[in-house]
């Protein structure tokens, strides 16, 4: 909830904010009708997705500090202040709620439960043994060190290979038969 929203918004309460944009019933509605309009385009300019309801939660705030017995002598000078006071409310409350999402969206993909995780590193271990020895060596130098190290290995794999691209493609086949491999026997343990 928007702060300085306390309760709904009455008829009579209204009244005195239109009094206080105007004494004269006319040029107080010509008023409201400017401010609402430079405000929901304010509101449409900042990317807000419900322009109407942020003007709507503004004129609340700006009825209750009226109300409360505020003097404000520039009518749209101060609905625009409370305006962007909205606005950063709202943003910062859809940053949150997205910031929220995205980590719970996080924490489902990237933390399976551990023992499915243990599971996989099984028939990965038993996958990989299935493997022909040279395959299987390979893929374990393949994957081994870091940085310079791993650059090292690779291109004394693939010369061994036939050249980079003959190296890549053994590999490609090797993860494929190993995915296919893990996927089985997941299946295998899941019943």
């Amino acid at each position: 909830m928007v702060r300085g929203v306390k309760k709904a918004l009455t008829a009579e309460a209204f009244g005195k904010f239109l009094r206080w944009l105007s004494p004269n019933d006319e040029s107080a509605v010509q008023e409201y009708q400017f401010i609402r309009l430079r405000l929901v385009r304010y509101f449409v300019h900042k990317g807000c997705s419900d322009p109407d309801d942020l003007f709507d939660k503004t004129i609340d705030v700006v009825v209750g500090k009226i109300e409360g017995g505020g003097e404000y002598p520039n009518p749209a000078a101060f609905c625009f202040g409370v305006a962007k006071n909205i606005w950063r409310q709202d943003l910062r409350e859809r940053s949150s709620a997205a910031a929220t999402r995205v980590e719970q969206n996080m924490a489902f993909a990237t933390r399976p439960e551990l023992p499915v995780l243990e599971q996989e590193l099984k028939c990965l271990e038993r996958c990989m043994g299935e493997l022909s020895s040279g395959d299987r060596e390979i893929v374990s130098q393949y994957h081994w060190g870091q940085g310079r190290d791993k650059i090292e290995t690779r291109k004394r794999l693939a010369d061994g290979a036939g050249g980079v691209n003959a190296l890549r493609i053994k590999m490609c086949r090797i993860r494929k038969e190993l995915r296919l491999c893990v996927a089985g026997c997941m299946k295998q343990g899941a019943n």
